[in-house]
């Protein structure tokens, strides 16, 4: 498990900053997603962690399939932050170097996508409607799982903490962005999120963020009925892996 103290010292360095309520400042809700998301993020690949070596018999194949959920999530968030919202703080806020960070763990995070969907039989459907093409199925291997984390987790980490420091509301507001440009990078992320589908992205953010976190900032009644009960249905041969409560 030598991840674990890692990934606990991460979700532990996002909890405060996204504890409680979206702030109502805009530059301060910035800094509070991010950190939320994080918080979320560290927070699944540490359960799949810790569980991927005692999955029941017979299960494998429904945990592949939630430990491919936190790819999809991860892939999702990175590929938001690189086409949709960073350019948008362009030209007044440089945020080139915290894509470049990007590039520190993509190769082990697409080593560690690549076996499990090695896993998974051809033309099995995963993430958010991913297909895997022609292999030959291999299979599921827990410490072979762990030891792929292990290879990617330092950098990973590294890059999820140094980047909420960026977006410091002192820094937005020292870079000359508005209110109102704040406003609109805010309520261009929250439309593309909309868009996103419920049944895996909005119920995989719903169950896996820490309860000290009113992240994501949906109505109380998405976060606490339609996202566990309802929108779960669908795909809850995955959900039975996740942390109860939200906590690993």
């Amino acid at each position: 498990m030598a991840s674990v103290p890692a990934l606990r010292k991460a979700l532990a360095y996002f909890e405060e900053p996204s504890r409680g309520p979206v702030p109502a400042d805009i530059y301060e809700a910035q800094y509070w997603e991010m950190a939320g998301a994080h918080a979320c993020l560290m927070n699944g690949l540490l359960n799949v962690y810790q569980k991927a070596t005692s999955v029941p018999t017979g299960k494998e194949a429904d945990f592949v399939g939630y430990a491919l959920q936190w790819v999809a999530a991860l892939e999702h968030h990175h590929h938001w932050e690189e086409t949709i919202y960073y350019p948008l703080f362009n030209p007044k806020f440089d945020t080139s170097a915290i894509v470049a960070e990007h590039a520190t763990f993509t190769e082990g995070m697409h080593a560690f996508e690549t076996y499990l969907v090695s896993c998974l039989p051809p033309s099995e459907t995963w993430g958010y409607g991913q297909v895997a093409g022609p292999h030959e199925q291999q299979p599921y291997d827990g410490e072979r799982l762990t030891a792929l984390v292990d290879a990617f987790v330092e950098p990973l980490t590294k890059h999820f903490m140094q980047e909420i420091t960026y977006l410091e509301p002192a820094k937005l507001r020292a870079s000359g962005l508005t209110e109102e440009e704040v406003k609109h990078i805010a309520d261009v992320s929250t439309q593309h999120m909309k868009e996103m589908p419920p049944t895996t992205f909005l119920v995989y953010t719903i169950i896996h963020t820490p309860p000290s976190s009113g992240f994501p900032p949906v109505p109380g009644f998405v976060k606490s009925f339609l996202g566990p009960y309802v929108f779960a249905l669908p795909n809850r041969r995955y959900w039975q892996f996740a942390p109860k409560n939200g906590v690993c």
